[in-house]
């Protein structure tokens, strides 16, 4: 083996250790979109990677070239996985599979991604592990001293695809190109190892490149328009309606969900928003400057249009803002309205501040559940910041009739933490006799003179009936 082939060889290994990482960190982007992001997601993922990625190695080690020359095998293998890639990795691809399951009949996001790990994750794994082992005996039959440095090679790829693809390629291009960088990494792969006259090489690579950027231009993505990002951290759409009354609407979507809507006309507000603001905003009392906690920003549009009080918003979507000043809104906010570039959980616990009115919406969709917003730890720290009478509502998107296992339990985390003063409203109307979703707004009242007296047939004061406080109207 030549010292260029060798080089070459150690070249490809680098390329398949940035693409396996890659491929990996996509597809687990991609589907915070549908089923959110949890440990469980994460570890299905991962284990159909590596479960696959054995079995190529195996198969790569133990299977005869004979027939069909190994170098052959490779580059089959090679441009295989580069339209894969561009095939497999697009949100359209894993929007579509998803679409697919749910009309199927399945429910669970769990089974969802061990079907759609199945379908999509398998071949690609099989195929990275059978190039790297392949590669690994022609290395290993010329020189058995480099197996160390091949390990080294490999884990040096695979490292800087972590690093890069999370902070320099989806960040700086976005989710959707950075698939199509890693379908031209792995086609440049198969450029140096083919063995075809190199015009054919460099025409299968241009294929490649060509089919990556059309297939992620705006002609063929519908929502190219109305996609501001799609990075690591989020994907973000602003989409705008017209009504035949002229009314329009727009509406904001984080990671594949409404995040925040503002139109025009009050029929077109989120309801929760309306909600709070009809009821804890606007009453608010005029004798003085509340503070009032935002977690969970969405488009700004809770207390919108209240310029007295003082805002803090909190979120994870450093652009947010802008965004929704430029695009959503479309107008500035106002000099009341502060935001905070954080986690909500981490501002909390750094956060010494009280506030009168906190508002947690941090819950953006059914099956992206924040883990650590679910804790009575949480909840207990929300309680610590708020001033005495202060006001919590919590909006959560589960069953009003408690018909899934969600429902009950962070109602038994609610009342866990605020054992007084509590209740459960239901945002619009609902059927309390099947498992449908709604908006349930949790308000909590913080009042300092807790009463734990139970009225009984022996002892009630019930008869002496309730102070009555007339308010003028």
């Amino acid at each position: 083996m030549t010292a260029k082939m060798k080089w070459t060889l150690l070249a490809v290994i680098c390329m398949l250790g940035f693409t396996s990482m890659s491929f990996e960190l996509i597809i687990l982007r991609q589907l915070i979109n549908f089923v959110g992001s949890n440990t469980i997601i994460t570890s299905v993922v991962m284990s159909f990677i590596l479960l696959f990625l054995s079995l190529g190695y195996y198969l790569g080690s133990v299977i005869s070239f004979a027939k069909t020359p190994i170098r052959i095998r490779i580059v089959q293998l090679l441009d295989t996985l580069a339209l894969w890639y561009l095939l497999a990795c697009t949100y359209e691809t894993v929007g579509g599979s998803f679409y697919a399951m749910y009309n199927m009949g399945m429910r669970s996001s769990v089974h969802m991604v061990f079907m759609f790990s199945a379908l999509f994750l398998t071949l690609p794994s099989v195929a990275l592990g059978f190039i790297t082992a392949s590669i690994g005996r022609v290395i290993h039959h010329f020189n058995a001293d480099y197996t160390g440095r091949f390990m080294a090679v490999d884990t040096i790829g695979s490292v800087g695809g972590s690093l890069l693809t999370t902070l320099f390629l989806m960040p700086m291009i976005g989710v959707a190109h950075t698939v199509v960088v890693l379908s031209i990494i792995t086609a440049f792969a198969s450029l140096l190892v083919g063995c075809e006259k190199i015009w054919i090489n460099w025409v299968k690579f241009g294929c490649f490149a060509t089919l990556g950027l059309i297939l992620n231009s705006r002609f063929v993505l519908p929502q190219a328009d109305t996609l501001i990002k799609d990075d690591a951290i989020s994907r973000m759409e602003v989409v705008s309606m017209t009504d035949d009354e002229g009314i329009k609407t727009n509406t904001m979507y984080i990671n594949g969900q409404i995040a925040s809507v503002y139109s025009t006309g009050e029929k077109y507000t989120s309801d929760y928003v309306r909600f709070i603001n009809d009821n804890l905003v606007d009453t608010m009392p005029k004798d003085k400057i509340h503070k009032i906690l935002v977690l969970g920003a969405g488009g700004f549009t809770v207390g919108l249009h209240d310029t007295q009080n003082q805002y803090i918003f909190v979120d994870i979507e450093k652009n947010l803002p802008t965004v929704t000043e430029e695009r959503f809104l479309e107008q500035p906010l106002t000099e009341n309205k502060k935001f905070e570039f954080a986690d909500a959980y981490l501002y909390m616990l750094n956060s010494k501040e009280k506030y009168d009115l906190i508002v947690v919406d941090v819950y953006s969709a059914v099956q992206s559940i924040p883990e650590n917003f679910v804790t009575a730890d949480f909840f207990k720290l929300v309680k610590d910041h708020l001033v005495e009478n202060g006001i919590m509502a919590a909006n959560i998107i589960t069953s009003a009739s408690f018909e899934n296992e969600f429902s009950r339990r962070i109602d038994n985390t609610l009342h866990y933490v605020f054992k007084n003063y509590i209740s459960r409203q239901i945002i619009k109307t609902f059927n309390p006799y099947n498992a449908s979703l709604s908006n349930v707004m949790y308000l909590y009242y913080n009042r300092p003179d807790v009463d734990n007296t139970v009225y009984t047939i022996d002892r009630n004061s019930a008869l002496y009936g309730q102070q009555i406080k007339w308010v003028e109207q």
